[in-house]
């Protein structure tokens, strides 16, 4: 039987390492967004996503360019790739919500191979900040959550002023700091049943947009997020279970 390949593990990635392969899954995929070159060229294009691995550890991974555009419909978000030849360098604190020193830039001769789906890499990683927490978090800013569902909205469907039309369900979750937050939730995961709200369920939320409101804290869970209703096997999870 064949050795399995040797991946080089996110959590060591760094400035100071010019080839390396790792094996990870995309936790996170953002839209494909255009922008002027700073020499007044024509138009760029990138995307980013996030890339979990085996080591527990997520870092940021944006592609540019020709990258962008051969990559954009192949890298989706809960499959796992190879992916090596891109550049390291330092986290920018402003864009990435990572807790990783450096991020990923692929812009050009990269590969990107989609890879065999692997029970060794989580799906999704969590980061959470207890609700008392958030009051004193500068805004605005993006964290991840877990509560238990206390109220909720019906969902309710409106035209934005853009135009659009949108779905919005409002949910309320407390933790046991004796806190509270509404979360609106969007798109498909508010037209979901009000049954799977019921019963003061608990509920962990990725990538939540934390904003000042009315003196206090309110979220956003936008289509980049992830949300999970009564949670398997996460500590956090099952301690507000027996809260």
């Amino acid at each position: 039987m064949a050795a399995e390949q040797a991946y080089f593990p996110i959590s060591e990635l760094s400035t100071y390492h010019s080839r390396w392969l790792i094996r990870a899954r995309v936790t996170q995929k953002g839209q494909l967004r255009s922008f002027a070159s700073r020499t007044g060229g024509a138009q760029n294009q990138v995307f980013d996503c996030y890339l979990l691995d085996e080591s527990g550890i997520e870092i940021r991974a944006s592609f540019f360019g020709q990258m962008a555009e051969q990559n954009k419909d192949k890298i989706q978000q809960g499959k796992c790739f190879t992916l090596s030849r891109g550049n390291v360098r330092i986290a920018n604190r402003q864009y990435n919500r990572s807790n990783h020193r450096y991020e990923l830039v692929f812009d050009r001769d990269a590969l990107i191979e989609e890879a065999a789906d692997t029970s060794k890499i989580d799906t999704i990683k969590y980061s959470f900040t207890d609700l008392h927490a958030l009051q004193s978090k500068a805004v605005p800013c993006t964290v991840d959550l877990v509560g238990v569902v206390t109220s909720f909205k019906p969902a309710l469907a409106f035209t934005s002023r853009e135009g659009k039309e949108l779905v919005k369900r409002e949910v309320v979750i407390a933790d046991d700091t004796a806190t509270s937050i509404t979360v609106a939730i969007w798109g498909d995961r508010a037209k979901q049943e009000d049954k799977l709200f019921e019963g003061h369920p608990v509920v962990c939320f990725k990538n939540v947009s934390l904003r000042e409101w009315q003196g206090g804290r309110s979220g956003s869970l936008w289509e980049a997020g992830a949300m999970q209703l009564r949670p398997a096997n996460l500590p956090e999870a099952q301690r507000l279970e027996k809260w």
